[in-house]
């Protein structure tokens, strides 16, 4: 699974084209952003998109594109803004607030019609609801990856890391420099290419009252990240919607899925020409991701051994205890390693 730069106008209208029809179910896009400190006040670098049922990752050069990267237009008048923003066409996010803040903030795009998959992960919970989690811990908790295939991804995770994060000697400018790092291209396909798969597992433990919550909760969190008083990093980044910690569905509330009825599966957008999207990554970078598209193809993801009647259950009675903590109130009482180191809760590293 080779990653494509969209590096040009061309090659942003050629993407554009090839979208066809992305409205309703199921999720045609599996969005990421990254930048040099990803907010209003830095810079958006990349948004890594993955095109399902094709499985194609293409990573959109913001930082070359500059404004065009989002007012291209296609044969058909269809830009980047114009699909981040529509109401008909779903955006599969993990975590929307930084990534919207830094949309709004610097280019006054509103994003609608988001799933964010961090709070998915969050309402089909049967433990505690207190704190979320970040992606690699979704994926290392809920994906059934065999010894050498979590090797490859942790050694494709830490790589990037060692780039971009401060605390491992590296700087987010990372995001910004060109030619683009083939480790920091692994990492941004790595980021998407399981949330598909994600979403299935999380999504089947659901019933229409938390969807319902999700869907609000996901407009606040988007009302919230373009308002004057957003923080996007710290503690309270790593906290769930206090609502939910006492929420728990009727046993007849759980027991109503209409929402989750399988969708018709998207049929393949077959390209006129092997020339339509044209190599587009430039001389000498191409990116060797063998071993990444074998490790996701061979990804299960396991439902959680909760009887279903479970599954729903609120155990956030006696919180401390649960999510990785150590009982008692003070901050050096808390385990933060056995939370998701990324979270941000504990203050010590960037959300």
């Amino acid at each position: 699974m080779e990653p494509k730069l969209v590096n040009s106008i061309a090659l942003l209208k050629n993407l554009l084209g090839y979208l066809g029809d992305s409205e309703g179910q199921p999720p045609r896009l599996y969005m990421d952003l990254e930048g040099n400190n990803l907010s209003r006040n830095g810079t958006l670098s990349l948004v890594t998109v993955l095109l399902e049922p094709e499985e194609e990752v293409h990573l959109i050069d913001v930082t070359t594109l500059g404004r065009d990267a989002f007012s291209t237009t296609d044969a058909t008048g269809r830009t980047l803004r114009s699909v981040l923003e529509s109401s008909t066409i779903i955006k599969v996010f993990f975590d929307i607030r930084n990534d919207s803040d830094a949309l709004f903030g610097l280019y006054g795009i509103q994003v609608a019609e988001i799933e964010d998959l961090q709070l998915m992960e969050l309402a089909s919970r049967s433990f505690a609801k207190r704190n979320v989690n970040g992606l690699a811990r979704c994926i290392e908790r809920d994906s059934t990856l065999h010894a050498l295939e979590k090797q490859r991804w942790q050694a494709i995770k830490d790589k990037g890391k060692t780039l971009f994060d401060p605390h491992r000697g590296g700087s987010y400018a990372v995001f910004d420099e060109r030619p683009l790092s083939e480790d920091i291209k692994r990492y941004c396909t790595q980021d998407v290419t399981f949330m598909p798969h994600l979403r299935d597992i999380y999504r089947s433990r659901l019933c229409n009252a938390w969807w319902s919550k999700i869907e609000a909760e996901t407009k606040a969190r988007i009302r919230l990240s373009q308002s004057p008083s957003f923080r996007g990093k710290g503690q309270h980044m790593a906290m769930g919607p206090p609502g939910w910690l006492s929420y728990n569905p009727s046993a007849s509330e759980r027991l109503l899925r209409s929402f989750t009825k399988e969708a018709p599966s998207r049929e393949r957008i077959l390209k006129v020409s092997p020339a339509l999207l044209g190599h587009i990554s430039a001389p000498g970078e191409s990116v060797e991701v063998d071993e990444l598209a074998d490790m996701v193809r061979k990804v299960a993801l396991r439902r959680s051994s909760w009887d279903l009647d479970d599954e729903f259950r609120n155990f956030d009675v006696t919180p401390e205890g649960h999510g990785g903590f150590h009982s008692g109130n003070s901050d050096e009482s808390r385990d933060y390693t056995a939370c998701d180191k990324e979270c941000g809760y504990c203050g010590h590293c960037d959300y």
